[in-house]
């Protein structure tokens, strides 16, 4: 017995052009999208949907490249319970057969093609190895023939047994594997294997002459992929044990040299095969035109003759001889005996072209895929769980490698326009290396039989190019909003800086202007008074006219100095800040409030109600911030001076600060009158008109309510 079917079956670059490198925070939207996406389709990759999509994307391939040709080395032997008309056209004995048999069959006797009895299958594997001279046999054996069978004394398996010790090298044994918590169990075949009892082994191992019928079927439910080897769970020992398909078994036997040359080059991975379609199939030759029913002549009286078809393939009287035809059939070939209709053990299985076929048809074209090449080859899961991380990364590390800078697309002008064209040329980058891979991939699958994933690369990269240019264009518009807000912020201080420059300017100029006169003046009123004072002891008396015009000089200089001086003030308090103010108004005029309070200047009952403003950042609204704040204390003052006991008769005072869009208004209320009114209003009154003169739409007035309240209001428009 040869061992080596067994042992075969059981175990740069060229410099590119200078251009700006892109951020560290672009580079990491571009792996984050790669990455994110090809990890998704790369976990759901058995989602139905993806599985339908690659299946479809699978499925105009192998209609581009067109079904496989059957090849003429297999053949099926068909058993479906009945007897077929294609038989009795074909076959001239059979015909014999059926006419003599024609009474019987209107006594309501049923025929049957097969008697499924082992026997019968040991019969029908010797006819087909000897008298057929068929190479290999499969035998996809009834279900029931797991269990061992004995009628009294009788091994009724003992005749199989025997054909499998005679012949274990032309004999396949096909066994169905099931699926036992996560893994795959098989039976084994003890009572049909010869054993020696001498020596406590099998003559015949059960791998050399068992192969297990295992296919998988995908997510869209299209049977594609066949397993050659695996590791399976044995049933009578609890071992698990490597064994090879019913496929691959049969092509080692039926040509071990080619089989170990085919093996030895493309491993014994799984393989997807191309259905044969519609308009090709494997031959199928009906069981009764192998194996005919016995015909045993009636005794006296019958009226039919009787039918035994337990003694078919039996070599006894009234078996007709095999067909010289089928014979030719036969010769030679790999012979499957199997279930094509009529019984459980068919188990029809669905293919690419939406077909039902038997499981023995199925055997045949993976068989048929085998012998002729025609099979082709899944990359691994790995493998193609990279292509789509580098399809992904590749086309987001595209997109910001070769995206041209804010600024120059900015200049390039409209997208339409010939440069706003050459500027988007990068979109083609990721477009041209997705098509170079589907072209390759396409090649792969035709020249070389391999099959590379089409739709998940495809998606990766297109989900990775839509989501990153989105990002970008999110972020850039960020920047660019940022930048021109760092642009205004730098113009404002720029403009404050300016008036901080003029203010500066115009002290330096008020500092000169009384050096340059009240001070030069002064020197001569010193120079006149020193003058009368050496007159003085001199014994002169001077004149008195001179002392009343010094006096004048005096009062005119210390006149031009009060006045240079109050411009002073009223700069440096326009250019000081309050820092009460900075966490906004309300908080400045709540400051205030307590602090007259803290201090006893105010006595009244304080009601408070004041909204936050959403006020901006700029020089031109704390001028005006500080304005506000003036004109509270003024407002406040009058109070105080006014109708605050014991000059008056308030009994609180209310303070509002309210905002409505830009409008802001800021309102005094009190309750009180005053005891000695003035004739007319004061500084006070010209102060506020001129606060209110210069603020964005500023008005204010004081107005007196039926109530005795009295209202002083202030608005006013929130600059932008």
């Amino acid at each position: 017995m040869p061992d080596s079917i067994p042992h075969l079956l059981a175990g740069q670059s060229p410099t590119s052009p200078a251009r700006p490198s892109p951020s560290r925070r672009r580079l990491g939207w571009a792996l984050a999208w790669g990455l994110g996406w090809a990890a998704l389709l790369n976990l759901s990759a058995q989602h139905p949907l993806l599985v339908r999509m690659e299946s479809d994307a699978q499925e105009w391939l192998y209609a581009w490249r067109g079904p496989q040709q059957p090849s003429p080395e297999v053949v099926i032997v068909g058993i479906d319970g009945h007897i077929s008309s294609q038989g009795e056209s074909n076959d001239v004995a059979l015909q014999h057969f059926r006419e003599r048999t024609s009474g019987a069959e209107h006594l309501g006797q049923h025929q049957v093609d097969f008697l499924l009895e082992r026997a019968n299958y040991a019969g029908l594997t010797l006819r087909l190895l000897e008298e057929a001279k068929a190479r290999v046999v499969v035998l996809n054996l009834p279900s029931s023939f797991v269990v061992p069978q004995n009628l009294g004394n009788e091994n009724l398996d003992a005749p199989l047994r025997q054909v499998v010790q005679r012949y274990p090298d032309r004999l396949v044994l096909a066994t169905r594997s099931s699926e036992s918590f996560g893994r795959s169990e098989i039976n084994i075949y003890n009572h049909f294997l010869p054993f020696s009892s001498l020596r406590l082994e099998y003559l015949v191992p059960p791998e050399h002459v068992q192969g297990v019928v295992q296919h998988r079927v995908d997510s869209a439910g299209i049977l594609r992929q066949a397993q050659l080897r695996g590791l399976y769970l044995r049933r009578d020992s609890q071992e698990e044990q490597m064994f090879a398909s019913v496929e691959a078994l049969a092509f080692a036997k039926y040509d071990p040299e080619r089989a170990s040359r085919w093996f030895r080059e493309r491993g014994l991975q799984p393989i997807q095969f191309n259905p044969l379609g519609s308009q090709h199939g494997i031959p199928i030759i009906p069981i009764e035109r192998v194996c005919p029913p016995a015909v045993l002549q009636a005794g006296s009286g019958s009226v039919a003759p009787m039918i035994n078809p337990s003694q078919a393939c039996r070599g006894q009287e009234g078996i007709p001889p095999l067909d010289p035809e089928v014979a030719d059939q036969l010769r030679d070939k790999i012979v499957l005996v199997g279930f094509v209709g009529g019984y459980p053990e068919t188990f029809p299985v669905r293919t690419a072209d939406g077909s039902q076929i038997a499981a023995v048809e199925l055997q045949a074209q993976i068989l048929s895929s085998l012998l002729t090449g025609e099979v082709y080859q899944s990359v691994p899961e790995g493998v193609a769980a990279a292509v789509v991380l580098l399809l992904g990364v590749g086309t987001g590390l595209l997109l910001v490698l070769y995206r041209p800078p804010l600024r120059s697309r900015q200049r390039c002008g409209a997208l339409l326009s010939h440069w706003g064209w050459k500027q988007q040329q990068f979109l083609l980058r990721p477009m041209v290396g997705l098509a170079v891979y589907e072209g390759w991939a396409v090649a792969q699958f035709l020249l070389w039989r391999w099959v590379w994933p089409l739709v998940l690369p495809a998606l990766a990269s297109g989900l990775t190019g839509v989501s990153l240019l989105l990002t970008l264009i999110i972020v850039e518009n960020q920047e660019r909003l940022l930048a021109q807000q760092q642009e205004l912020e730098r113009l404002r201080r720029a403009e404050q800086e300016a008036a901080i420059d003029q203010a500066r300017k115009l002290l330096y100029r008020v500092a000169t202007d009384i050096h340059d006169r009240e001070l030069q003046e002064l020197k001569v009123v010193m120079d006149d008074l020193e003058s009368l004072q050496w007159q003085q002891q001199q014994g002169r008396s001077p004149d008195p006219a001179v002392y009343d015009h010094l006096l004048e000089q005096l009062e005119r200089i210390g006149r031009g100095i009060r006045n240079q001086l109050n411009d002073v003030r009223t700069l440096a308090a326009k250019l000081r800040i309050s820092p009460s103010l900075r966490e906004g108004l309300h908080r400045g005029i709540e400051i205030y409030l307590d602090e007259l309070i803290q201090s006893g200047s105010l006595t009244l009952s304080v009601e408070r109600q004041l909204q936050p403003l959403q006020e901006p950042n700029t020089g031109e609204w704390f001028d005006q911030r500080e304005d506000i704040l003036r004109f509270l204390r003024e407002a406040i003052g009058n109070v105080i001076a006014h109708v605050q006991p014991p000059k008056g008769n308030a009994s609180f005072v209310r303070v509002s600060l309210a905002q409505t869009n830009r409008h802001c208004c800021l309102s005094v209320v009190n309750d009180g009158i005053e005891y000695a009114p003035g004739l007319s209003g004061g500084y006070g009154s010209k102060a506020m008109n001129t606060i209110a003169r210069y603020l964005p739409k500023g008005s204010w007035h004081r107005t007196r309510t039926p109530e005795g309240h009295t209202h002083v209001e202030l608005h006013w428009e929130m600059p932008l």
